[in-house]
């Protein structure tokens, strides 16, 4: 796992644990302003915006920026096997980034 991945848990982990008025700081500007990869950059756009309907927030501006919407479709996990499934189970905040991924992307043990 890249080091990213370990610093978005830990960003949900702590958003989780905000209230309401630190959850809507927290998203008011890119949680991760040095990442310039355009894969991770969509993923933390679509990551925000379903932490924004799972806890019924607006949506942050920055995230609507076309910048964060790939033009190929990117399936998380890469296997051919399950490509069908993660287009039926994605949620529509990465859908329509066109990132497929499982519908528990955002669960935490």
């Amino acid at each position: 796992m890249s080091p990213l991945t370990f610093e978005l848990a830990a960003f949900i982990d702590q958003f989780n644990a905000a209230s309401s008025g630190q959850k809507v700081a927290m998203l008011k500007k890119h949680p991760f302003p040095d990442v310039l990869d355009v894969k991770h950059s969509a993923y933390i756009a679509a990551v925000v915006e379903e932490l924004c309907v799972r806890n019924g927030l607006d949506f942050p501006l920055w995230i609507e920026d076309e910048q964060y919407t790939l033009k190929s479709p990117y399936f998380v996990g890469g296997l051919e096997s399950i490509k069908a499934f993660l287009l039926i189970e994605s949620p529509i905040s990465f859908r329509r980034r066109n990132i497929f991924v499982s519908e528990n992307v955002l669960s935490r043990v």
